[in-house]
């Protein structure tokens, strides 16, 4: 983010903000608390009335992310200040689990728009497993490996077309090689991956930990629908919770959410205004 500029809001810290954050959700005092993020007080001066926490990922570096709390009639100012500190970024975003608020009917104003929905829903019980060959990462061999990540980047720049990657290929595999090694997790039909889920344990150490799938994809939905099946049906007995992370603009993750998970009656949406060349004038 850009450095020097005149801003209308100020520049403060987490404990300066501390007794205005006590009433936001979760959601938004996880924003704040992101150690990398600026926050911004309005006004300067006297009691605070609205404070923002503005914040970069390296992940989808073209995007700078920001939520609010507080009186909204300061909301012009914010994104006037957000269009100071823009560097190379050329998107604004927000997200939020509210469809309405006085917010976005301000950023709806503003021509900000709804570019995706993400549910977050546990599994529908699956009671009886079809016959299929499915693996765990340790049981891949190097090059089936290799084309899951060559697949499953593929898909994953696909997915967010609206909030571009900005990581390569090497660093994505990173990222696969967190997820559980030992779960049940890819396709397999004449020594060939046909499709995969990745699944991240949530903590392992609790009493009732939860097991959560984040990408997931595949040549066909018939095979990632057997895939999760099987998959399902051997997860779903040694843990309590099993649920998966879904995005409306995933051509594989959202027909799995449709047809295998429970609705979310609250969906994260996520509004995103793309800023003209104008701004760093």
């Amino acid at each position: 983010m850009r450095e020097g500029k005149v801003l209308t809001g100020q520049k403060v810290t987490l404990t300066m903000l501390q007794p205005f954050l006590a009433l936001a959700d979760a959601f938004t005092q996880q924003h704040f608390a992101n150690p990398h993020a600026i926050l911004l007080r309005y006004p300067q001066s006297s009691a605070v009335t609205f404070a923002a926490a503005v914040w970069e990922n390296s992940f989808h570096a073209n995007a700078l992310y920001f939520d609010v709390v507080g009186d909204v009639a300061w909301l012009p100012q914010l994104l006037e200040d957000l269009r100071q500190l823009a560097d190379h970024h050329d998107r604004l975003q927000y997200s939020s689990y509210a469809a309405q608020s006085a917010v976005i009917t301000q950023l709806q104003a503003k021509h900000f728009r709804a570019f995706r929905r993400t549910a977050m829903s546990d599994y529908r019980k699956v009671v009886a497993t079809p016959k299929a060959d499915v693996r765990s990462r340790s049981q891949l061999t190097s090059a089936q490996w290799h084309d899951v990540v060559q697949m499953s980047f593929a898909n994953y720049v696909a997915a967010h077309a609206d909030n571009p990657v900005t990581f390569n290929h090497a660093t994505f595999e990173q990222q696969l090689a967190e997820a559980e090694d030992t779960q049940p997790s890819f396709l397999v039909e004449n020594q060939q991956v046909q499709a995969y889920v990745f699944w991240f344990e949530d903590e392992p150490r609790a009493l009732t930990s939860a097991l959560t799938s984040a990408w997931l994809g595949g040549q066909q939905f018939a095979d990632i629908r057997r895939l999760l099946q099987t998959a399902l049906f051997q997860v779903q007995a040694r843990y309590s919770v099993v649920n998966g992370e879904f995005d409306d603009t995933d051509i594989h993750a959202w027909p799995v959410y449709q047809q295998l998970a429970l609705p979310d009656p609250k969906p994260l949406i996520s509004w995103q205004l793309l800023l003209d060349a104008t701004r760093m004038q």
